[in-house]
């Protein structure tokens, strides 16, 4: 079965060809699996943007608590979670939901998180999570996607842009570890 044929039938696991990488929904169970993979995908992607101490001194507790809260009270699917596994092996995941901007009106949805073990950049795992991100909101009717990335992330914003999303002009700061990180608002028409 090709992945489109997996959408077409709404098979929440689809495999995507040619990588080895399947995509699916997550449980509460994989809470502290997504918790170590942000963690490890935050200290990656954001040392040099974010001081040391605060990136070593992330835990993967307060992280499974929250993640497993939100899984267990996702029942009318308004915020879903997807993995992705490589030989059945998690690297990645990507959660979403409502739009948290009040300048963002709906059907829209926002990403707001994608975090991929370093091991696995490049891979095609955080492309192939935004995909399913994205498609189970344009199913949905959502004809706008949102997401947030800090200005100076460049390999994150060259990402984004090589998926078709751009800066729309929306910037805030963002305070995280005693600094103000400025963000800027990324946006993908459907």
């Amino acid at each position: 079965m090709t992945t489109s044929e997996s959408k077409a039938q709404g098979r929440p696991d689809a495999e995507r060809p040619g990588i080895g990488l399947a995509i699916r929904r997550a449980s509460p169970a994989d809470a502290r699996t997504i918790a170590e993979i942000n963690v490890l995908g935050f200290r990656a992607a954001y040392r040099g943007i974010l001081p040391d101490d605060f990136l070593a001194g992330m835990s993967v507790g307060p992280r499974e608590v929250a993640l497993r809260s939100r899984l267990e009270n996702d029942e009318r699917d308004r915020a879903p979670v997807w993995l992705a596994e490589r030989g059945g092996r998690p690297i990645g995941y990507a959660s979403s939901g409502p739009p948290r901007d009040d300048d963002v009106p709906l059907p829209a949805a926002e990403v707001y998180a994608l975090y991929v073990l370093p091991e696995a950049w490049r891979g095609g795992a955080g492309r192939a999570l935004l995909d399913a991100a994205a498609d189970y909101w344009r199913e949905r009717g959502s004809t706008t996607l949102v997401l947030w990335v800090f200005e100076s992330n460049a390999s994150g914003r060259a990402f984004y842009e090589a998926m078709g999303w751009h800066p729309d002009g929306a910037r805030q700061m963002l305070h995280l570890a005693g600094l103000g990180i400025p963000e800027i608002r990324y946006r993908l028409r459907a």
